[in-house]
């Protein structure tokens, strides 16, 4: 009989406790990486956002209306792309004389919907912020 034969034989039940290890870990490497793939996602919304807010402010001279106005349109465009919950914007420099610096800036919380649920609450969730500066026409 062959030698060999008795240790490979041995090993089918240490397949699967090995796999029972592996698996979790790599599971949370998997969802980790969508997740954060997600997160980033959701991060360049806010960038177009904001490059859309301060390009609009960059050519609005109108001084009644002017932050009002950036604040919707950032809202809107967020809106239309599908971002989820929703953002907080803040614009500086709207109503200013040609020249000047406009900055858009908007700021929301992520809340990972897998691991969330599995690490502690302070992992579970990042603030996604982007902030786009612009001079005025």
């Amino acid at each position: 009989m062959n030698p060999f034969r008795r240790i490979l034989q041995g090993q089918k039940g240490s397949v699967a406790v090995e796999f029972a290890l592996i698996l979790p870990v790599f599971l949370m490497l998997m969802f980790s990486v969508i997740e954060m793939g997600s997160a980033w996602y959701y991060k360049q919304m806010l960038v177009s956002a904001t490059r859309e807010g301060a390009r609009a402010a960059s050519l609005l001279n109108d001084d009644a209306n002017g932050t009002a106005q950036v604040t919707t349109l950032v809202n809107t465009y967020l809106a239309n792309a599908g971002f989820p919950g929703s953002a907080q914007v803040t614009v500086t420099g709207a109503d200013g004389d040609p020249g000047t610096q406009v900055q858009v800036t908007t700021t929301s919380e992520y809340q990972m919907p897998v691991l969330g649920k599995l690490v502690s609450s302070s992992l579970s969730s990042m603030t996604l912020s982007a902030t786009t500066i612009m001079r005025h026409e």
